[in-house]
């Protein structure tokens, strides 16, 4: 200690620094730190001896030289100086600069030296060329430079209770002072508090040396790596729903029952849909996310959200036809040979392709299934999705967790800006879904119901000249109008969309049926009014039949047609 404050006054204190570090640190760091070290446990690249090395490492210089550390760090740390100005946001201290810093000169320094020397080493843990290893190993050396204040400067059991060699201080708390002994008081003890531990940490993070360790990493590479994967799986799962529809089992996720249980826990039904989903929220996953990409593996969730609802739009407008075409030999083997000999080509053969393409934006069912996929993955984004970002981003227990630089206001922010970005990215699927049911299925629906209406026009020739009686009930056709919309109904009325439930769109399908059968109506009743005319001069038809004309005949069915068709709309849930 006397050493140490006599080369601080002489203005020496780097070299004190130096000497240890080359001294003392830098034969024991370069003993342990090795290739073959390296690959302990694992096989050769994999890195699996990494965290083990570095525990040994730092035991090792605890070990040797804590007590020298923690006497250096109380002799000279200046966090508890001024709590006026040295407190930052947070209360974690701003690491004011220490006149001799052995934890980050004398012993991060020769670390971080060593493992940056040796081109295989550096080699192996920096550039490992597979993603997963370099992911397990920033991950393992973040959480050792994160956690290196600590390790070093916690005092051992015996160390705790002994007191400095020689040093001196002011006067202090007499905890664990022999009372027989007056002076005991006035012995100094390098007891560190947790402010101190804290600023020790904030020099080892400001040092240049860290700026330039964390430059080795090759982070943009990683997500371009990492969101390859997502999109290759992607890419696949679409070109396969192209080939065989929605219902194709792309998922490609987890183990057995992965997608079970996540169609469980989200609600979500096409594979398509789990797929992006799980590849969203693999993404985040403890082995995949690194903090410092939190912005680029946010961008890259919205962009897949993109490219998804890019692929339903093209579909669903036809740019993107599902289905292919099958080329199929015709005839045989026989009718092969003759054409070849007619065309003088005797390799010829004979192919026909069967075109298979669809639009399914013309079935109704893949439509309606689509739309609720869509509304649930909104939901799963805006809330389940977000806070799975928010706790990657900044874990519940950052503020026990040494590697998680963030003060409170500064993870508040993240989380913000995260659901920010997620509400963002999810704002193009309302409108999407709004379009599926309003003017999609509506179109379809009302085609569907109206198909039927071409049977009004043969009510006037079931009573023309037929001496028929007057009716007394419906048409059969009118019962077969709104089957489309009740059959319909039925089947997706658990999976109707909260924000298009109710009966705004099947008041839409009866209204523009409606408008089409009373045209229909009209025009049948102007070609009996004008046929009535014409027969005027036929007075026995109307004795013969009880006083009721032909055309007084298609007007009370028509009537009862009208009364049927009511009651059915009616019975959809709507007031009719």
């Amino acid at each position: 200690g006397h050493c140490l404050r006599g080369l601080a006054l002489l203005g020496r204190g780097r070299e004190a620094e130096s000497a240890f570090a080359r001294v003392a640190i830098m034969p024991l760091v370069r003993s342990k730190v090795s290739l073959g070290r390296l690959d302990e446990g694992g096989s050769r690249g994999e890195c699996r001896g990494l965290k083990s090395l570095l525990d040994d490492v730092a035991a090792s210089v605890s070990g040797a030289f804590g007590d020298v550390l923690r006497l250096a760090e109380c002799t000279f740390d200046n966090a508890d100086a001024d709590d006026g100005e040295s407190k930052s946001e947070g209360g974690v201290a701003a690491a004011p600069a220490a006149e001799v810093d052995l934890v980050t000169a004398g012993v991060w320094v020769p670390i971080a030296t060593a493992l940056m020397a040796d081109p295989a080493v550096k080699m192996a843990i920096f550039s490992p060329g597979i993603a997963s290893i370099l992911q397990a190993n920033y991950t393992t050396l973040d959480a050792f430079v994160s956690e290196l204040a600590a390790g070093l400067l916690r005092p051992s059991d015996a160390g705790a209770a002994a007191a400095g060699p020689g040093a001196s201080s002011a006067p202090g708390p007499g905890a664990g002072a022999d009372a027989d002994d007056e002076y005991a008081p006035l012995y100094y003890r390098p007891a560190l508090s947790a402010r101190s531990v804290r600023s020790a940490q904030a020099r080892i993070h400001r040092h240049p040396m860290t700026a330039d360790f964390n430059k080795r990493w090759n982070l943009p590479i990683y997500y371009q790596l990492r969101f390859g994967d997502c999109t290759a799986r992607l890419n696949s799962a679409m070109a396969r729903t192209r080939s065989e529809g929605w219902e194709a089992d792309v998922f490609s996720g987890g183990g057995h029952g992965a997608a079970a249980a996540l169609r469980e826990r989200t609600g979500m039904e096409l594979p398509l849909f789990l797929e992006l989903y799980d590849a969203m929220l693999w993404l985040w996953r403890p082995d995949v996310a690194v903090r410092p990409l939190t912005h680029r593996f946010l961008r890259g969730a919205v962009q897949l959200v993109g490219r998804t609802l890019a692929f339903v739009k093209d579909g669903l407008e036809g740019k993107v036809m599902f289905g292919g075409a099958d080329e199929a030999m015709s005839n045989g083997p026989s009718s092969a040979s003759a054409s070849a000999d007619v065309n003088g080509d005797a390799g010829a053969k004979i192919t026909s392709a069967l075109d298979t393409t669809y639009c399914w934006g013309d079935r109704i069912e893949d439509v309606a299934a689509v739309a609720w996929d869509l509304t649930v993955l909104e939901t799963c984004i805006t809330h389940e999705y977000s806070d799975v970002v928010a706790c990657a981003a900044s874990p519940p227990d950052a503020l026990t967790r040494p590697d998680v630089h963030n003060t409170d206001s500064e993870l508040d922010e993240l989380r913000s800006l995260a659901r920010d970005a997620l509400l963002e990215a999810s704002g193009d699927i309302p409108p999407l879904v709004d379009r599926f049911w309003n003017d999609v299925i509506v179109g379809i629906l009302t085609a569907r119901c109206s198909a039927p209406l071409s049977a009004v026009r043969g009510v006037a020739a079931t009573y023309r000249m037929t001496n028929r009686p007057p009716p007394s009930q419906p048409s059969p056709f009118v019962s077969t109008i709104l089957r489309p919309l009740t059959e319909f109904d039925e089947a997706f009325s658990s999976r109707t969309p909260p924000r298009v439930s109710g009966t705004g769109w099947k008041v839409a399908v009866i209204s523009a049926v409606s408008d089409a059968y009373a045209t229909s109506v009209e025009e049948l009743i102007a070609t009996v009014e004008r046929t009535e005319i014409a027969l005027k001069s036929r007075k026995t038809r109307r004795a013969v039949t009880g006083g009721m004309s032909d055309g007084e005949k298609v007007k009370l069915q028509l009537y009862l047609d009208n009364l049927e068709f009511a009651r059915r709309a009616e019975g959809t849930g709507i007031d009719a």
